[in-house]
């Protein structure tokens, strides 16, 4: 009986919110469906529970995949990623959040292949000070840039690249506890931290898996030692310094951790990533979007065990908004624009040894078109050219189209 008039108290909460709750302002209550969806407010509601949001997105692609050598070229539709998201704000210093990604169709039918129905995400946080805040649950690995900023919709290109796939292995994400918090008060700059300590990898790092096939049970571990995960944010306020033409910010990252079981081999990491923003001419910007990720494991190394790894991977996208200004926050978002994108990466899966595998030492260039209209709303094609040292079975072209929805 409780628990239904829970769900009835939830439905019933627009009305309830109109009495309750303080009165929008007059800009908020005269904004257009495509100006709520662009700024993200299409699924806030405000009950006396609580201030709920869900939403996620929702990604769909085709792939032509070309490979050389006499390896089997493929075309394909591609179902790959549904992931509804919720956020519960209880009360200011309290609240949860969680992502649940369906992949491939999801789960549990003979016919589907490479699926998975996967908790991303699932964090209750206290949140008392700017400066000290504490999270517990399925936290994301704060490393690296790609893993915290990792879906689809946040991205003009579709693929992932290979240090956000093989090296961090996005979306990263393991039981644990961790703190955060920003710091305002140093003139010109800001300061942001996240430390998190959870079951980390365990010993299973493999040649074309790399960091993939190294992750744990959710449920176990496999030697009892944790890891520490930490990343250090530094914001400069460029527009402070009078230069109101650039943005940037810029992260680095450290991980300690015992990866074998009778804790040994003891893992080291380290990151680096950034973005620089440069408003070039009205309706004209360029972004440099980067990370570059290194491993080392202290144990001997083979042909089939790799003792290091490591990925980079640099966007150059231009952004261009040639459409007329009266469609925006009608037709259109705040900012949309066409994007053309490059992309450079490379990873090696086992750095003593070259073409260990069919990833191993592998580099790829891409060139993208996206359209943005909304922001949460992207359009892409994408053509990316990867070869692979010394061995045959590495070389592909490939061809996504694809389309993510934000919601």
């Amino acid at each position: 009986m409780r628990h239904l008039l829970v769900l009835m108290l939830i439905v019933a909460s627009p009305l309830f919110a109109q009495g309750g709750q303080p009165e929008k302002s007059e800009k908020e209550q005269t904004k257009s469906v495509v100006e709520k969806w662009d700024d993200g407010e299409l699924g806030d509601l405000d009950t006396p529970l609580g201030d709920f949001h869900i939403g996620g997105y929702a990604t769909f692609m085709h792939k032509t995949l070309d490979r050389y050598n006499g390896g089997q070229s493929e075309n394909f539709f591609d179902a790959i990623r549904i992931v509804p998201q919720f956020e519960w704000q209880i009360v200011d210093w309290l609240s949860f959040g969680m992502e649940i990604e369906f992949e491939g169709g999801g789960a549990d039918a003979g016919f589907l292949s490479d699926n998975e129905i996967l908790i991303e995400y699932a964090e209750a946080r206290v949140t008392p000070l700017d400066e000290l805040n504490f999270k517990v649950g399925i936290l994301l690995i704060p490393f690296g840039r790609y893993n915290l900023n990792h879906d689809d919709i946040n991205w003009d290109l579709a693929d992932r690249p290979y240090a956000a796939r093989r090296v961090v292995p996005s979306a990263f994400d393991q039981p644990g506890v961790g703190i955060f918090g920003t710091f305002n008060q140093v003139p010109f700059v800001s300061f942001s931290y996240d430390v998190s300590i959870t079951q980390g990898f365990d010993d299973q790092f493999t040649n074309n898996g790399g960091a993939r096939d190294a992750r744990q049970s959710f449920r176990e571990d496999n030697n009892g030692n944790k890891a520490i995960w930490a990343r250090l944010g530094v914001l400069p306020r460029i527009d402070d310094m009078g230069f109101d033409m650039v943005r940037a910010d810029f992260g680095f990252s450290y991980t300690y951790q015992e990866v074998g079981p009778d804790n040994t081999q003891a893992l080291r990491g380290g990151a680096i990533d950034g973005n620089i923003a440069i408003d070039v001419m009205e309706r004209f910007r360029i972004d440099v979007t980067g990370e570059a990720t290194r491993l080392w494991i202290n144990r001997p190394s083979s042909n089939s065990t790799p003792n290091g790894l490591w990925g980079y991977f640099v966007d150059v996208t231009f952004k261009f908004d040639p459409f007329p200004s009266e469609w925006r926050g009608t037709t259109f978002g705040s900012n949309p624009y066409i994007g053309l994108i490059f992309r450079l990466e490379q990873n090696d899966l086992n750095d003593d040894h070259v073409g260990a595998a069919a990833r191993d030492d592998r580099i790829g260039m891409t060139i993208g078109l996206s359209f943005r209209p909304i922001s949460k709303f992207v359009v892409r094609a994408e053509m990316k050219h990867q070869q692979s040292k010394r061995r045959d079975d590495g070389d592909e072209t490939r061809l996504v189209l694809s389309i993510s929805i934000g919601f």
